[in-house]
């Protein structure tokens, strides 16, 4: 069976591979049988430039790549860090809120007709402080601790008698807070002092 190649440019019949003008009479075909050595080093020079040439785009575009990374994730640190400061911040101021509650609860213990009142009192601050806690603030009690002025804010000494209690916090005026690491308000305490 005999197949005919029906391609646009196909030779027509058997016999024009034997035709001398199609070739252009020297029978050389279009492909010359040698290369020139200059133009193969040349074309080589060309072939290794463009490969050095994408070697370094490539290069370029990873470095680009890992510093626009790195940037995302310092942006990132910076914001979280930034937000968790303002967050802070929101709750140092209503932690005042908190101290009212203290305050009226330790007020009012002395009056015995608003014991139905102060159960409402409490009942609120206990709910504000366990919100605070679900948001990661932590109260900060460090009596019978060593002073540590990292957490605590000393407002005043106290004398004791007991050499155990020297620089000890003896007394807690108002409780301090911690957010993660941060504190965010120092406890001010009264520290002991050995009488003389």
């Amino acid at each position: 069976m005999k197949v005919h190649d029906k391609r646009h440019g196909a030779r027509r019949d058997d016999d024009a591979e034997d035709d001398p003008e199609r070739d252009g009479g020297n029978g050389a075909g279009a492909v010359p049988a040698t290369v020139d050595a200059a133009e193969l080093e040349a074309v080589r020079a060309r072939a290794a430039a463009a490969e050095n040439k994408l070697r370094e785009v490539q290069e370029a575009f990873l470095t680009a790549r890992a510093d626009l990374d790195k940037a995302r994730e310092r942006v990132e640190r910076d914001l979280d860090r930034r937000v968790a400061h303002k967050f802070g911040d929101l709750v140092t101021d209503l932690l005042e809120c908190l101290d009212d509650l203290d305050r009226a609860l330790d007020a009012g213990a002395r009056i015995s007709a608003a014991a139905p009142v102060l159960d409402g009192v409490a009942m609120v601050r206990d709910r504000f402080l366990a919100a605070l806690q679900r948001a990661g603030v932590e109260r900060i009690d460090p009596r019978g601790e060593a002073f540590d002025p990292n957490v605590a804010e000393a407002v005043g000494v106290a004398p004791v008698d007991d050499p155990e209690q020297a620089d000890r916090v003896v007394h807690v005026a108002r409780a301090g807070y911690r957010l993660g690491d941060r504190v965010i308000r120092p406890a001010r305490v009264l520290v002991g002092r050995l009488a003389s």
